[in-house]
């Protein structure tokens, strides 16, 4: 099945990929097949990936070029039912990693945010946003009044929370680009040939310090929760761009879970304060576009709440399937609604048109 994803040239699989000798021969196989970029489907990348990164490099790969999926603790170790559902969600989980690399361009920023100069307005919003103040707004000397921002990349902390706040797309962070991540996105909502195939559909945002730990954790705790959701990584939640949500609403994911970490207790101090003001003002557009206002939701999981994740995954997608499928959700090749075309639509309108 990974064979077949576009881009994909070539496939490997072995035991114990974390052993030396297994990345050695990683490292021997991206020089002889000439790759330009590499997939490890394995477990979790807070624990291997520097690891697989140094093996890329020495097959002289910039470190983004390598990615993980986490097959492990995040699919494999949650999710002991249905064989062929859960062998489904570990072929997504590698789609949605390849899709990403696809799109990746070779750097070697880390995390750290950067800008683009020609879509710059100097409104100085990124600035007012950066707590550790590595964004200055500089003058432009041929243009009198024209602001550019600047990062300091030695003093960015990588926590893209600039990035989403940027109101003329000016900003994005490596690896985790606007492009990247939307191309995550698309791979998981997919035209459907019915209504109901692979209901529920429920794309989950997580953040590597907290919640995404905590599914980590749950994992190695072997907590089983519900398999019908698509996990998505990013450093803080204040990263997770509102569009990233209408995109998944508009192209039909059934559902949209934010796990942001607790107040007072995010890896980068006030993301997760962020994410709740900005999500709770997405709440408002959710409803106004027509949607359910159920269909999203933000809670708050830190990194030792593995109970917690498995409890709050589990909720979302018991209401989730209570809701019923997103009216978005049209089969393949029927025309798609844009989500301002749903404006002032309710879902009860639009199952007495007989589109849910």
């Amino acid at each position: 099945m990974v064979k077949g994803l576009e881009g994909v040239v070539h496939t490997e699989s072995g035991d114990f990929l974390c052993h030396p000798e297994q990345r050695d021969k990683i490292t021997k196989t991206i020089k002889e097949k000439k790759l330009d970029r590499a997939v490890i489907a394995a477990c979790s990348p807070r624990l291997y990936q520097a690891d697989f990164e140094a093996a890329g490099k020495a097959a002289n790969l910039t470190g983004n070029m390598v990615e993980m999926a986490n097959i492990r603790e995040q699919c494999s170790w949650i999710h002991s039912g249905n064989r062929d559902e859960v062998t489904r969600k570990a072929h997504d989980l590698i789609a949605m990693t390849a899709a990403k690399l696809a799109v990746a361009t070779s750097q070697e920023e880390g995390t750290r945010a950067r800008v683009k100069e020609e879509n710059c307005s100097g409104c100085g919003v990124c600035q007012a946003t950066c707590r550790v103040n590595a964004i200055k707004m500089l003058d432009i000397v041929d243009k009198p009044g024209h602001r550019v921002a600047q990062v300091n990349a030695p003093v960015c902390e990588g926590c893209g929370a600039c990035v989403a706040a940027c109101p003329s797309a000016a900003m994005d962070q490596a690896r985790f680009s606007n492009l990247e991540v939307s191309s995550e996105i698309d791979v998981i909502t997919p035209p459907v040939r019915s209504e109901t195939e692979n209901f529920p559909n429920v794309v989950v945002f997580t953040c590597h310090w907290c919640s995404y730990a905590a599914a980590d954790k749950a994992g190695l705790m072997r907590l089983e929760v519900d398999p019908s959701f698509r996990t998505i990584r990013t450093m803080c939640s204040a990263r997770i761009d509102p569009e990233w949500v209408m995109r998944a609403l508009s192209r039909g994911a059934d559902g949209v879970l934010i796990l942001a970490g607790k107040p007072g207790r995010c890896h980068y101090e006030v993301g997760s304060i962020r994410t709740n003001r900005r999500m709770a003002l997405l709440k408002q557009v959710v409803q106004q576009l027509g949607f359910d206002e159920d269909r999203f939701r933000t809670v708050f999981v830190d990194s030792d709440e593995a109970m917690a994740y498995q409890k709050e995954i589990d909720a979302f997608l018991a209401q989730i399937r209570e809701i019923g499928p997103n009216p978005m959700r049209l089969p393949e090749g029927e025309p798609q609604l844009t989500p301002y075309q749903f404006q002032g639509v309710s879902e009860a309108n639009m199952r007495a048109r007989g589109l849910l």
